[in-house]
């Protein structure tokens, strides 16, 4: 059944979106190669601690905290947690190479693998300064990811109202990821484009379809496809595997209503084996009490992975 769904996929050529006209588009990234068995990898997202940084995208952060991503390491290694990925929001203003080269080794010495990194770019604009801003940032964190010894960096697509609004703008954000995956390759680092933005499932097929990188794939954040059902969110889980270079958990999840519900850990931690995926899985929390919610999460997703 696998199989059939991933030749299913290859097979798309024109994708209907009734709030999105997308462009036809020839297959350029296929599935990733998997052989042997699933190999999941359990990391930390920095995000999960959000309000207790001291700096937020390059401002003191509102919530007053103190907190560091040296600290963020140290917490990973103290909760045994094997891997950490660096949400860059909560560097200090200056982000200088010895800023970088000190966290990487601070990981190094604590035993913690840095995952990746995750950035908030914005491909959904017109083409221009606006775009060529997006895109000499992105390239920035490029560069600094593979100074940390990161292999893989979380990028956006932009925003389906965006797109919707001016359909020439997924075109833009192709050749924008385009871009950066080309250059991304040179520095030895993979980018995910995540669904972000409430991209759909057709969306970011289309994305991936159409960026011909094998240094490029998708971020699959099981929580952010923005659907009813749990048939709907498992379908749309299972269809994305096989582009995932990196895919982030959360315990919730938001309906088209705006409501939130719990998610199934168990059941999607089964996806992911049962797509054969290969990589890390990284918790990224977005309730309200770290501390507390931390460490048992971590504790049951241990068990299941």
């Amino acid at each position: 059944r696998r199989l059939q769904r991933i030749n299913k996929m290859k097979r798309r050529r024109v994708l209907h979106v009734s709030s999105l006209s997308i462009p036809t588009a020839g297959i350029a990234r296929q599935p990733i190669p998997r052989t042997g068995q699933a190999n999941l990898q359990l990391s930390l997202a920095a995000y999960s601690f959000r309000p207790l940084y001291r700096w937020m995208k390059g401002r003191p952060n509102k919530g007053n905290g103190a907190m560091t991503l040296t600290q963020f390491v140290d917490y990973c290694a103290e909760h045994q947690i094997p891997a950490a990925e660096i949400t860059t929001y909560f560097f200090e203003p200056e982000v200088t190479t010895e800023s970088l080269l000190n966290l990487r080794l601070h990981a190094q010495n604590r035993g913690v693998a840095l995952s990746g990194t995750a950035i908030g770019n914005k491909f959904s604009v017109d083409r221009g300064p606006a775009l060529d801003k997006e895109i000499a940032y992105s390239k920035s964190w490029i560069d600094k990811t593979a100074t940390l010894g990161a292999s893989h960096i979380r990028v956006f697509p932009g925003v389906a109202k965006d797109f919707a609004q001016e359909s020439k703008r997924i075109d833009y954000a192709i050749a924008a990821l385009q871009e950066c995956a080309d250059f991304a390759r040179e520095k030895g680092v993979v980018v995910g484009v995540e669904n972000h933005g409430n991209m759909s499932i057709d969306h970011m097929l289309n994305i991936l379809e159409s960026v011909d990188s094998q240094w490029f794939g998708m971020n699959l954040d099981t929580s952010n496809y923005i659907v009813e059902s749990n048939e709907e969110l498992y379908d749309a889980i299972i269809r994305s595997l096989p582009y995932a270079v990196n895919v982030q958990v959360k315990i919730k999840r938001k309906r088209p209503d705006g409501s939130k519900v719990d998610v199934d850990l168990a059941k999607m931690i089964q996806l992911i084996k049962d797509s054969e995926y290969q990589g890390y899985v990284v918790l990224e929390y977005e309730e309200e009490d770290p501390h507390k919610d931390i460490p048992q999460i971590i504790s049951q997703l241990k068990r299941l992975i």
